[in-house]
């Protein structure tokens, strides 16, 4: 004989109970019902949890994305900066050789470009600083380059200008010395007397050129016989020297006129205080005569 199950509902002092009777076969399904239920609840919650979970860790690994992608934008970009200034730096070192006319040196600079985003890992983080740290030195190495430059820069700058302005050549092509720099014997008075300058005796008209760049301090046009350097020309080149160009015959430059080395400046004449057609040629520093010749490279 099955047992049965006797389920009683309403108010215990109601006169009706009412009454259902279960079987055990009804009741093993309820209960499985009811701990299904509890599973599904139970799963559904833990599902919950878990996309909370993965939500949050894909919010990080994306936040952390971000940042690997601006660190990697940056270093980039200043590798890219630090590759112009490198260009940068071997034109300037170009441009200094050939003003000091030294032989130019290959100059290689050990630098390179972070890897693609592509094959860089959230593990890459540490490498990046490191990277970037290595990168800021190398950057300040390459300022102070850049300082270091802009200082030869300037002195090779004074010293092409100065060498340019330097009176080193010859002011004219041939003829030969009639008179040294120093004591002589004065061809008018029979005297010794101090002779600031050469004299290069050459045939009338012979061009004159400037001996270094400069701008034309004094022209003497009006010649009184036998007095004087006649028509005459000096040239101030700057750092304290001066050129004299005596005894012409022509003129062919204005008081403040800019001339450079080898400009033509005037002819040789016979003009002022002189015997014979020559060229009188002067070399002052800071308004003292000095030996032409040591000058004439």
């Amino acid at each position: 004989m099955k047992k049965q199950y006797v389920i009683a509902f309403g108010e215990v002092d109601s006169e009706r109970m009412n009454t259902v009777l279960l079987n055990k076969t009804t009741v093993v399904v309820i209960c499985f019902l009811l701990v299904g239920l509890l599973s599904l609840s139970v799963y559904i919650t833990a599902r919950g949890f878990h996309r909370l979970h993965t939500d949050y860790r894909l919010s990080a690994l994306n936040k952390e994305n971000r940042v690997l992608e601006h660190a990697y934008q940056t270093l980039n970009e200043r590798m890219q900066n630090m590759e112009s200034n490198i260009d940068d730096l071997k034109k300037r070192h170009q441009h200094i050789c050939t003003a000091a006319a030294m032989p130019m040196v290959d100059v290689e600079y050990g630098v390179g470009g972070p890897e693609s985003r592509s094959k860089m890992t959230h593990d890459e983080h540490k490498k990046i600083i490191h990277a970037s740290i290595n990168l800021t030195q190398l950057e300040m190495d390459i300022e102070h380059l850049g300082y270091s430059m802009d200082r030869l820069e300037n002195m090779i700058s004074t010293k092409v200008q100065q060498i340019a302005h330097y009176p080193s050549i010859r002011p004219v092509q041939g003829g030969w010395i009639s008179s040294t720099f120093g004591k002589r014997i004065d061809p008018f008075t029979g005297r010794s007397e101090d002779h600031p300058g050469i004299d290069i005796s050459i045939k009338p008209d012979s061009e004159i050129c400037a001996t270094g760049a400069g701008i034309v301090k004094r022209i003497n046009a009006r010649v009184t016989t036998n007095k004087g350097y006649g028509k005459y020309i000096i040239i101030d080149h700057g750092y304290g020297y001066e050129t004299l160009y005596g005894h012409l015959s022509k003129i062919f430059v204005q008081k403040g006129q800019r001339v450079k080395r080898w400009d033509i400046i005037g002819l040789t004449g016979n003009t002022g205080k002189s015997t014979a057609p020559h060229l009188h040629y002067g070399v002052s520093v800071g308004g003292k005569s000095q030996n032409p010749f040591d000058f004439i490279l």
